[in-house]
């Protein structure tokens, strides 16, 4: 069995293996304390807040309205239960070793952002037919098929649906594009059903003729957090931030997408929180531990500074 292989055969729950005897479990001495979880979820010192968007900007194509923190709760929106307690994760297409490797970390990066276990499916062939278009794009001397991303929202995942998942996203290397009129999209989720569907392709430098190097390697494994984080947090009820820049803002470009954070602002993370129940100091620790042991020291120095000032709080 080779190594592509082993990524759709093995079923995979990262959350437990990689953090197996990390110290801060839950109930021990690191738990934050009531006004320690006020701070983190209200302090907003450590965030810059949204700007005035520009032409070609998300906010500029559309117009969004805040979701308040009452809203979201009010929204019913989806948790784990005693059934559907894992984050499942269903790769479609064919994954060369570096693809694998990039989506697997993103994977484990997910369990400790949304404090859930994960799994890994078998993986599945894109559509032949049907469901896609070929595009051209100037920076390529290929044509690019992309695929619609109704094919995974109503057809492919709603089916396969595991009794366990509490979302259920597919993975792909192949374009998407959610209808006619778009150029593209990075991703697509819905906030009921608990199915979405990103792309990793628009992330790595082949796709815009550009050569690989180390650096480049740990941006695109940024991107692809964001993505996958961004999406699922969809699944889970949250809505685009329209405050701060936060890491669910919506996106209309891979430079755009840049300019947003590996963060959640204070209003998203106070949902987040709200919805997993999770313990904020543990999480925090745990992401400085994921972004020191893969290369990534903006993320990390920026964690380390918040989580200082949310131990200082008594």
């Amino acid at each position: 069995m080779t190594c592509r292989t082993a990524f759709f055969c093995i079923v995979v729950f990262l959350f437990a293996s990689y953090f197996m005897g990390n110290k801060g479990a839950k109930g021990k001495s690191n738990m934050s304390s009531p006004e320690q979880l006020k701070y983190a979820t209200s302090d907003e010192s450590d965030f810059q807040r949204m700007p005035e968007p520009k032409p070609g900007d998300w906010l500029f194509q559309f117009h969004e309205s805040r979701q308040s923190f009452k809203e979201y709760v009010n929204s019913e929106p989806l948790q784990t239960t005693g059934q559907r307690k894992v984050m499942v994760f269903q790769p479609v297409g064919e994954f060369s070793e570096e693809e694998r490797e990039l989506v697997e970390k993103a994977i484990t990066f997910a369990s400790i952002w949304f404090d859930i276990p994960t799994r890994i499916e078998n993986g599945l062939p894109l559509p032949e037919k049907g469901w896609q278009r070929i595009r051209q794009f100037p920076w390529q001397d290929k044509p690019v098929t992309q695929y619609r991303t109704d094919y995974f929202l109503n057809l492919l995942l709603p089916s396969r649906l595991p009794d366990d998942a509490v979302c259920y996203l597919a993975v792909t290397n192949g374009d998407l594009y959610p209808e006619e009129s778009w150029n593209f999209v990075f991703g697509q989720a819905t906030l009921s059903r608990g199915v979405g569907v990103y792309s990793i392709i628009r992330y790595f430098p082949k796709f815009w003729g550009e050569k690989e190097s180390g650096s480049s390697q740990i941006i695109t494994l940024r991107r692809i957090c964001k993505v996958l984080t961004h999406e699922a947090g969809h699944m889970l009820g949250l809505g685009h931030c329209i405050d701060y820049l936060c890491n669910m803002n919506g996106s209309n470009s891979l430079e755009e997408s840049d300019r947003r954070p590996l963060r959640l602002c204070p209003l998203c993370l106070k949902k987040l929180q709200w919805n997993r129940k999770f313990d904020v100091i543990e999480r925090y620790e745990k992401l400085y531990t994921f972004f020191q042991e893969n290369g990534l020291k903006e993320e990390e120095a920026w964690t380390a500074s918040r989580l200082k000032k949310i131990k200082a709080v008594q």
